[in-house]
């Protein structure tokens, strides 16, 4: 931060979205119910990937779970659990272990 200009965002900041020239990016589990075979992955990844933002996506069958990566600017948990949802696919509570 720049003393002469305290209200100033600092430059290095890469959490303020004028001054950062890169990608957030962040990973989630999210746990599923209902996702159990291929057909599910096959439905459930396309959907995940559509979004804006969605870098990788990955479905562990075994743990009823989604790995999702994300550029956090562009897109937030809220909207994964929707297109899960919108899905016809169900946001579990824990995934198991």
């Amino acid at each position: 931060m720049d003393p002469a200009r305290p209200t100033d965002p600092d430059p290095a900041d890469p959490f303020f979205p004028e001054r950062a020239d890169h990608a957030i990016l962040e990973t989630i589990e999210i746990a599923t119910e209902g996702e159990d075979c291929d057909e599910c992955v096959r439905e459930l990844r396309p959907v995940l990937k559509k979004i804006t933002g969605v870098k990788d996506v990955k479905i562990d069958l075994k743990h009823e779970r989604v790995i999702v990566t994300f550029d956090a600017r562009k897109t937030h948990p809220p909207d994964l659990h929707d297109a899960i949802l919108k899905s016809g696919y169900k946001p579990g509570t824990v995934a198991n272990e």
